[in-house]
Order: C-alpha cells, then structure tokens, then sequence
C-alpha cells in the first residue's frame, strides 16, 4: 500500500472510532440507563483509566484522578483490573446491601452551561468506601453515564 492510501486509511478510522464516540453519547443521554457495570485498568505507572471500547479521543481523558483514582485502588485490592457496578439516580434511594452512596455537588448555583457540564463534577458521602468521602470525575462521565447523576451508588462488582 502507498504511504497515502495508509495516511487516507488511518484518517478514516480515526474518524470513525469519534463518530462511534459521539453516538455512544447520544445512545447514553437518550437512554439514560440507572444500572452500569464499568471496568477500569491500571497501566504500569499505577495510574488508573476508564476501559472505553473503541473511544476516538486522546487515552489520556479516560484517567482516573482527584480521588476516583484512589477508589478504583482500594476497590481492587492490588489487582490492576477492577469492575464496579453503578447506580446513577436523580433522586436519593435507599443504598441496595453493598453500595454505597455518593451526593453530586449542587450545580444550581452555576449560571453558565459550561461550568455545569464541562468542568466534571465533585461526589461527596456520608458513608465512604474506606474513609474516601470526596471524589470527582471528568466530563468523560457524560459520555459513560449521559449525565452527571446527582447520586451515585458504587460496589465492587461481584460482592
């Protein structure tokens, strides 16, 4: 193959793993699942990132930081792979037995879209995993989720 044809070839699939991004977001945001099994892998560095199949962005945007990545550490207890399994609700509901329960930021007191959607948001708990009552996560979640739930229930899938 010509140095072109292989330069042409590689700018479609770039392009098509990014559309296929943008319609898992409209597929999430229309959807609006509330159960989601996600799976996180920790590379040789020990920083943690978000397994996204086929995501059309730079991998950098998938790691986790700013206490999810201390989460996804103590969840999978020295395993480099770690599956959870996620409640997202709009409105507060008695924890199932082994999740546990994290409070999104109130972001009424945002006037401007951006700050609301494109600066991630903070969850707080009353009841932490392991004494980790603060995390935040990235606008990656709205392509993941469709949203920023206002709660948010975790547990190690499997337990």
């Amino acid at each position: 193959m010509s140095g072109q044809s292989c330069n042409n070839l590689k700018n479609t699939k770039t392009m098509f793993k990014k559309i296929y991004t943008i319609l898992v977001l409209l597929f999430n945001v229309i959807i609006r699942r509330k159960h989601y099994t996600l799976t996180f892998d920790r590379d040789e560095c020990g920083a943690w990132y978000y397994r996204f199949k086929h995501w059309g962005f730079n991998h950098c945007n998938l790691l986790m930081v700013s206490g999810a990545d201390d989460l996804c550490q103590h969840l999978a207890n020295g395993n480099n792979t770690l599956t959870v399994d996620i409640i997202a609700s709009r409105k507060p509901m008695v924890a199932p037995e082994g999740y546990h329960e994290y409070v999104g930021e109130d972001m009424s007191k945002y006037r401007l879209w951006a700050v609301r959607y494109l600066y991630g948001r903070t969850y707080t708990s009353d009841t932490p995993i392991n004494k980790m009552d603060k995390f935040w996560i990235c606008p990656v979640t709205l392509f993941v989720l469709g949203r920023y739930p206002q709660y948010i229930y975790i547990k190690k899938h499997g337990e």
